[in-house]
């Protein structure tokens, strides 16, 4: 659950999808964080996000610094995250339940290109290959404390419980970015990142079955089962793929919303055999209420293996 220090977030539906498996104990959460972009007017804007942690009050339990992201995520393009399209940047972490006063994401290079075409970078960048940087971009704590993510309402902390919790941050582009004053020519980004969606994770689940007369064929070389299928649900821009579990069981944590239920057509074998899969979900479509699990069942109606041609 995810609380404001001052009382219960409004739940909001952000089409914001998490694989968490299994539950955790009373003293963890799970956190899943993705970014979104309000347009501007700059014709790219790429960053690096090096880390992002949460940061306890010394006089909670969780005090002190709790990461979520230790991983670079490489070159995130800021500008093809606007229109409800999104970004998965932590995907079901499990954190100390508790409070906590701030969430900051740590951003240590990062470029821009206006609209003529000049790039500012931050000092040594590892730019993409062909970009070459002819000013400067300056991220005033980016690398060092971090750049902090406002909540809603404007709290100063939040309190994660032992539920699932989905957050969406804005990273605003139009004001995050401008000349710097002066006469330097360099560019300076303030960043403003909001936390514009908090909900509970819900989830979608189902059963996996062959169709009356169906059989599985061998490819791969060994037996096919249930497990080869790989159910689908898409939200948006946003797609997330299930785990057929050995019950022939399959579930999808996803934030609340609508999402379309479709599955992988095709399995691509090592040996390059290929098997072509066709089935029917029992809901074409389903709808996630915050907390709660909608059903989709799928039957199987045919399954063909092409095997990779000889020589």
């Amino acid at each position: 659950m995810f609380k404001h220090a001052k009382g219960i977030l409004p739940l909001l539906a952000a089409l914001a999808l998490a694989a968490c498996d299994g539950g955790t104990g009373s003293d963890q959460a799970q956190l899943s964080i993705r970014l979104i972009d309000a347009p501007g007017d700059l014709a790219q804007a790429w960053v690096k996000i090096d880390r992002i942690y949460l940061q306890g009050s010394a006089a909670d339990s969780t005090g002190g610094r709790t990461d979520v992201l230790t991983a670079p995520t490489g070159w995130v393009d800021l500008l093809t995250l606007s229109g409800g399209r999104t970004a998965e940047l932590v995907n079901g972490a499990v954190v100390p339940a508790g409070r906590y006063s701030e969430l900051r994401f740590v951003v240590c290079e990062a470029y821009v290109v206006t609209k003529t075409g000049t790039v500012y970078a931050t000092k040594d960048a590892e730019l993409p290959a062909g970009v070459t940087a002819t000013g400067q971009l300056q991220v005033p704590s980016g690398c060092s404390s971090g750049i902090k993510v406002k909540f809603p309402g404007g709290d100063d902390a939040v309190v994660l419980e032992s539920e699932s919790a989905i957050m969406t941050v804005d990273f605003d582009v139009t004001q995050s970015f401008g000349h710097q004053a002066g006469n330097s020519g360099h560019w300076v980004m303030h960043p403003v990142l909001r936390a514009t969606g908090v909900g509970f994770a819900g989830g979608i689940a189902g059963a996996v079955s062959l169709a009356q007369g169906v059989t599985l064929p061998t490819c791969g070389g060994s037996a096919v089962t249930v497990q080869a299928f790989t159910p689908r649900a898409i939200a948006g821009a946003d797609s997330l793929n299930a785990t057929v579990g050995t019950d022939a069981r399959y579930r999808i944590t996803a934030a609340p919303g609508t999402y379309t239920m479709t599955y992988v057509p095709v399995v691509a074998y090592t040996n390059g055999d290929s098997l072509t899969v066709t089935a029917t979900p029992s809901a074409p479509t389903v709808t996630v209420a915050s907390g709660g699990t909608a059903t989709a069942d799928y039957s199987i109606t045919a399954a063909t293996c092409k095997a990779k041609p000889a020589g």
